[in-house]
């Protein structure tokens, strides 16, 4: 008798049936579908792993997750102090894991399964693992952001039913320091790779033709891939210093063999262009649109930062303010009704249907070599932190002209503008250490913004940049407090109870990922 075995794919796949309620994306009509294609290539799989709802800007993630969730939790949203504020909802973090399973693996699996088709050492074989190397780069990055929300998860193996068609076990969980050594490890395997890759142009072509995060350009996915070592190396840093560090300053000292994300044009985004194009920003956002209060009353209203007018609006008296937090519930109540507060842009933001699926920053980069050289030298740490600053101000600027049918762009700030705000004393770089790694941090922060949250959130929990303050709610005992992770799904202790009860006493919003220290 045939036998059934049910893993966390699977598991995921049938909530994802029951829970439906996701927009569909636009790229199944232009792309392969793992789950629907009977005759799959190579090509068609690989551009379908990029179809994520998670990384474009799509109304079900930012309505029900990104914004209310994350953005609470990394005060990068405007939020009210109501009932329960910090309590998670666990129908939507539900979808979020599916998402990953279902999507993001689950392709890259099928991808796999078809790569192992080829004969080893065919011209097909060498030249498709370009594609799976490259396949893997992106889906290592979302596997750790959800090993950044949760903690250990299922990965080795999970999603092998699908693989080998036969009889598996449950999915087990894999810690989560042994996921992101394996991603940090892979990841360099890959870089060696890039490095030296050569393939038959037949190959290079068509992945031109897949490849709509970096065009095909080997060079650009070289940038990803070390500059997502260099994120996860520094979101380790704190749990082992000296192997961060020493990831660190292979590839910084190496940009030859191991080139970053130096320039704002190299930014690695899934552009939002044809059928992409969509109305998700304004619905996706709704009402929960209020500018927050920290980042905008104590740092970028008093030192005049430049991207104010193109992050938020003015309110009725052109003025810039967030909810502050400290307030009563009714109080905060009231300003919203008397439109005291500012709201994310709408021209950037809102009404913007042209915003990208960002995936890696130039500025981020910027701000990670600036923490890098601060705690352990080998560079001007000041140099770097300024040039975030002006790459992330560049880059909203680039945002803000994306929209091409609604409102009025911003003029770019003059660079006595800039040089101006740079030397604000909030802002300005020192010669106190702790001083200049918070203000770092706290630009990073604000880099990240609403529509990069899950990696303010994550950055916040591991440095406590910025120094936020964030209210007791007295009406919830489950969650009186933001959590530092994610609840697992209830389909995990029902479905794969087994290995669930491996994992139930870190099941609570107090366990931390293995890389918070603070």
């Amino acid at each position: 008798m045939k036998k059934y075995i049910i893993n966390s794919f699977l598991i995921g796949a049938i909530s994802a049936s029951i829970l439906a309620g996701c927009k569909k994306s636009d790229f199944d009509d232009n792309y392969n579908n793992p789950e629907k294609t009977v005759n799959s290539n190579v090509e068609g799989l690989f551009a379908g792993i990029f179809d994520n709802a998670r990384v474009m800007p799509r109304y079900w993630n930012l309505y029900t997750f990104q914004i209310p969730m994350l953005g609470a939790y990394s005060q990068t949203i405007g939020y009210s102090n109501g009932s329960k504020i910090y309590e998670q909802a666990i129908n939507y973090t539900q979808d979020r894991w599916n998402d990953y399973y279902t999507g993001s693996l689950a392709r890259l699996i099928e991808l796999e399964k078809k790569y192992n088709t080829y004969e080893d050492g065919s011209a097909s074989k060498e030249g498709y693992q370009l594609f799976l190397e490259i396949a893997r780069i992106f889906v290592y990055d979302q596997t750790s952001q959800l090993v950044d929300m949760w903690g250990d998860i299922p990965f080795s193996t999970a999603g092998q039913l699908n693989a080998t068609g036969g009889n598996i076990i449950l999915a087990s969980y894999d810690t989560d320091k042994d996921i992101y050594s394996f991603i940090a490890s892979d990841l360099k395997r890959i870089a060696d790779y890039l490095s030296s890759v050569s393939v038959d142009p037949f190959y290079t072509n068509q992945l031109a033709k897949s490849d709509y995060v970096n065009d095909g350009s080997i060079l650009k996915w070289r940038k990803y891939c070390n500059s997502l070592r260099l994120r996860l190396a520094m979101r380790t840093s704190f749990f082992d210093e000296a192997g961060s560090k020493a990831t660190v300053q292979e590839i910084l000292g190496d940009p030859s063999k191991y080139p970053v994300v130096d320039d704002v044009n190299e930014t690695i985004q899934i552009a939002a262009e044809g059928s992409l194009e969509t109305g998700d920003m304004e619905s996706g956002f709704g009402i929960n649109s209020l500018a927050p209060g920290y980042m905008v009353e104590d740092i970028m209203n008093p030192s005049n930062d430049p991207r104010l007018p193109v992050m938020f609006s003015t309110n009725k008296k052109g003025e810039y303010h967030g909810v502050i937090n400290t307030w009563t519930n009714a109080r905060q109540t009231d300003s919203t009704t008397a439109g005291y507060y500012s709201r994310y842009d709408s021209v950037t933001f809102i009404k913007n249907r042209s915003f990208p699926g960002i995936i890696l920053t130039a500025a981020e980069v910027s701000f990670i070599k600036a923490e890098a050289y601060e705690r352990w030298s080998g560079g001007d740490a000041k140099a770097a932190y300024e040039q975030g600053i002006r790459q992330s101000i560049d880059y909203y600027y680039y945002l803000n002209h994306l929209n091409k049918v609604w409102g009025t762009h911003e003029t770019a700030p003059a660079a006595s503008t800039i040089n101006a705000f740079l030397a604000d004393p909030i802002i300005a770089y020192g010669a106190d250490k702790d001083e200049n790694l918070k203000k770092i941090g706290t630009q990073k922060w604000i880099d990240f913004g609403i529509m990069q949250s899950n990696h303010a959130w994550a950055e916040y929990r591991r440095t406590k940049y910025p120094e936020l303050n964030f209210p007791t709610d007295a009406s919830s005992t489950l969650s009186p407090n933001p959590p530092v992770r994610f609840l697992y799904p209830s389909t995990e202790r029902i479905l794969n109870a087994e290995n669930y009860g491996a994992v139930s006493s870190k099941d609570n919003v107090t366990t931390k990922v293995f890389w918070q220290t603070n």
